[in-house]
């Protein structure tokens, strides 16, 4: 008899554990512990609600521009000059320009960090992706950079004649979504 009173509360408190589960994913919120509410994923000493102006600006993305240096945990990017080279006369432009930019990073990090010219995507002014340009004699940036030592390189890309560009960089080893944005007017 005592078997059957036992398996019923197991049962019993199985099911409570089971529903309290279920409950939590459904509701897709994680309970806090010291207060029993919900968390809506804000780190500690956020508003609770941040007023709409505040949300728009945050969304707008910052927008640096060629000799801006940017940190980017502990990544220092800086682009710093653009500049069209002449293609190599075996490998023409297939869209008539080729745009090099010089790239400077310093990694302020504790660990070694690295970065490569695949990270980095140009776009034109009808945002459509451009292509890079292999038929120099020198290669692209790609580097493990060590702990606080810096690296320099270039960017090359097929581009048509425009004032300007779009590179945006984005770290492939990261846990982040961050990314930079660059305004490249060629000089």
């Amino acid at each position: 008899m005592k078997k059957f009173f036992k398996r019923i509360l197991m049962g019993i408190g199985l099911l409570v554990v089971l529903g309290v589960i279920l409950a939590m994913i459904d509701t897709g919120e994680d309970v806090d512990n010291n207060t029993g509410k919900a968390s809506s994923g804000e780190k500690v000493g956020e508003a609770e609600e941040k007023p709409v102006e505040e949300k728009e600006k945050k969304e707008e993305k910052k927008i640096f521009k060629v000799g801006d240096k940017i940190d980017l945990n502990g990544l220092e990017l800086t682009i710093e000059s653009a500049q069209f080279v002449d293609a190599s006369e075996f490998i023409p432009a297939e869209k008539g320009k080729v745009l090099q930019m010089n790239l400077n990073i310093v990694n302020n990090k504790d660990e070694k960090l690295f970065v490569d010219s695949t990270e980095f995507n140009l776009y034109d002014t009808d945002d459509n992706n451009l292509e890079p340009y292999y038929g120099l004699d020198t290669l692209d940036f790609s580097s493990d950079i060590n702990a606080g030592k810096k690296a320099q390189g270039t960017l090359t890309f097929d581009v048509p004649e425009s004032e300007s560009y779009e590179l945006i960089y984005e770290p492939t080893f990261s846990w982040t979504e961050e990314k930079v944005t660059w305004e490249i007017k060629v000089q």
